[in-house]
Formats: C-alpha cells, structure tokens, sequence
C-alpha cells in the first residue's frame, strides 16, 4: 500500500459516519430531483392535485394574484390562499411550484427533526442528527405526499416539531403560538390538543391563557384574506366546513373505524351520524380515564413527553371518525425521534411504516378491498404502544437531555 492509499483510508476510517451520511444525503437529494423533474402530478391517483390545487391555482392566477384574496378559493384558509398566491409570482407552473415547495418543506421538516432529537438526546453525536435527518426523507408519508400528491402536510408538521420542542422546554408562549402556525395550514393539528389539556392538568406549571398565542399564531398568516376584505371569522368558518365535508367513518385511514366494515366507506347518513358520536365519545373517554390514570400515577410529563405526544396524537387519529390516510403523518415523525432515541421502537416505526407503504401503494393499484386486517394490524401497534405509556418498561424509557 502506497503512502498516499494510507492516508486516504486513514481519513475514510476517521470520517466514515459523515462520509456516509453525505452519501445516502446524496442519494435522497438524486430522488428528489428526479421526482421534481420528471414526475407527473396529474397522473392518477394525484385528484388532490387535479380537483383542488390545479384549479385553486387558476382561479387565484384568474382574479389577479394577491387580489383574489377578496374572497375565499378552495377550501383551506387565506393562508393557504396567501401562500400560493405568492407561489404564481416565483415565474413557474402550479407543478413546479408544488414540488419545490413540498421539498424545500420535505427538508426543513427534516432538519427540524434531526435537531429536536439531537436536543432531547443524553449523548450528542453526529448520528443523533444525520440519522433522523435522512429517515424524515424518506418517510414514505412524507415523501408521497408532497412529492406525490402535492399535499402541504410537510408545513403543518414543520411547524408541529418545533411547537414540540418549545412545550419540551416549558416555554408554552412560543409553543401555542407555533401550534397555530401549524393549525393555519391543516385541522390535523387539532390532535395535539389533548396533549396540552394533559400536560396542563398534570405539570400545573403554565396558565391556560397561552392558548392564546395560539389565535396569534392562526390569525398572522391569515391577515392577507382579512385586509382583503374576508370576515375575520372566515379562516374559523373555513376549518369547521372541512370538518363536514366528507361523512364517512374512515377516508382511507388504518384505524378504529375501518373493523366495522370488510370494504372501505361502507357506513354513511343515519349510520355515520350514530357510529361517529360513538367514536367520538370512545376517544374522550380513553383519553379522560389516561387522564385519570396518569394523574393518580404522578405521571412525569417531562421525562416521557414524547412517548406521551405520540400516545395523544394516536389516539384521536386511531379512534375519530373521518380520518384520512395522512392523518397519521405526525405517528411517523414521532416515533423516527423515539427510534433514534431508544431502539426497542423500532418494531413500532418498521409497522406503522409498512402499513404506510401497504396502503399508499394501494392508492396506485386499487388492490385492498378489505381493509380490516390492516385495521387489526395497526391496533396492536397502538396497543403496544398504550403499554408503553401506561406501564412504562425500563427498557422502553427515554433519557432525555
């Protein structure tokens, strides 16, 4: 071995995580580009970009741009609205404009990831950050849907992950007000609220009124629309009509509700109305007797607050009706942060992951006609996880920074 091929493995061996990650980074950034470049979003089964973000974008590019905030365009708030009114002046089409938004956003979301759990990490490395850094990209939910189907759950979820990180560090302010970032986007949000009731009650550290930071944060990007002449209500009022726009029991979600029925959607009307109380009433009452339960445990929030996020999130999207696919977005992200932090969570990501793929795969080929054994599937993943939260195994425990 010559001088020069020594000291070059020298440096290999030295520098082999971060030259690894740079690889697989590289790799990740070449799929991206390719998806960018070639993919065509009006393929099916994109509808969401060819029944609503294709003409949202013609009628705002119709009514003038900013100027077509006078009144409302598709059924997200103004901010939304704001946001791609913006998008018309960059001088690129409505694919182009989707797809580098979703992976700019796709990479924020990313690093967001990797620095809340490097933060919570006991021992700081190079692997703590690149690890989850690069699972975030090619999370399949993540990567689908912005890339795919040109959803903006990446932005909501951004935002999310540092609501997390400020409520972590028991700055509840800055916290509520990112929550309403986030809840300006998507209604998703809206899980998390559990959580907050959960973690007020028990901590008895911060006052309720930081909520309304929270108003802050949902009102700021939506001032567009306002001073345009929309009602100051109507970002409100455009959430809550989303709320009945589609009533069925499940929209392609892997949950509760799906083994009711061997095909998907079965239940509508008078049906749905009656099972979706029901639904709704079985979700407060798990999470009001885990409120009992953890209260009369003296349940430390701060050292199983992720463990307790994700329990939360889980369980509305597990148990509530109307449920999509990607509601289940944030499960994923939360338990790459657990899976760094602790590898007894591996088994949860691997599934939820799988059962990601399984179904929006399904999407393309339409082969699942009966979603029931993925409904059983995902319930034991959400019971194995309810085990976690209730009984607390030394293995699965968390050693937070």
């Amino acid at each position: 071995m010559t001088e020069l091929e020594g000291k070059c493995l020298d440096f290999i061996k030295k520098h082999l995580a971060i030259i690894s990650y740079s690889i697989l980074l590289l790799i990740i950034l070449g799929l991206y580009v390719q998806m960018g470049l070639h993919f065509d979003l009006t393929s099916p089964p994109s509808t969401d970009f060819n029944n609503c973000i294709q003409p949202w974008w013609n009628a705002i590019v119709h009514n003038g741009g900013f100027k077509s905030l006078s009144h409302p365009i598709g059924d997200y708030a103004s901010s939304y609205q704001t946001f791609m009114a913006w998008m018309t002046t960059w001088g690129l089409n409505c694919q182009g404009a989707i797809k580098l938004v979703g992976a700019i956003t796709n990479f924020a979301l990313a690093f967001a990831v990797a620095a809340l759990t490097y933060n919570l990490s006991s021992k700081k490395s190079v692997s703590n950050f690149a690890i989850p850094f690069l699972i975030t990209l090619v999370l399949p939910s993540a990567f689908i849907e912005s890339m795919i189907w040109g959803q903006c759950d990446p932005l909501y979820a951004l935002f999310m992950v540092v609501c997390f990180y400020f409520f972590y560090k028991d700055k509840w302010g800055w916290g509520c007000f990112f929550y309403g970032l986030s809840l300006c986007f998507k209604l998703e949000p809206i899980i998390f609220l559990p959580f907050i009731v959960m973690d007020y009650v028990l901590e008895h550290k911060h006052s309720i009124l930081n909520l309304g930071w929270t108003l802050l944060g949902f009102y700021i990007p939506n001032l567009g629309g306002i001073l345009h002449g929309q009602s100051i209500l109507s970002p409100i009022k455009t959430m809550l009509v989303q709320t009945q726009e589609q009533p069925k029991l499940s929209l392609a979600a892997i949950n509760f509700p799906q083994l009711f029925t061997a095909s998907n959607n079965d239940f509508a009307g008078e049906q749905y109305q009656m099972l979706s109380k029901f639904l709704i009433v079985i979700t407060i009452f798990i999470l009001a007797i885990a409120l009992i339960w953890f209260n009369n445990k003296n349940f430390n929030v701060k050292n199983h607050f992720i463990q307790l996020v994700l329990w939360c999130i889980w369980t509305c999207e597990f148990f509530l009706p109307s449920m999509h696919e990607r509601y289940d977005f944030m499960i994923g992200i939360l338990l790459i942060v657990l899976t760094c932090l602790n590898m007894n969570y591996l088994p949860l990501l691997i599934g939820v992951a799988t059962i990601d793929i399984i179904i929006y795969t399904n999407s393309f080929f339409g082969f699942i006609t009966n979603f029931q054994p993925y409904a059983w599937m995902m319930m034991l993943l959400y019971c194995f996880m309810t085990y976690i939260i209730i009984k607390d195994p030394n293995k699965f425990k968390i050693v937070y920074a």
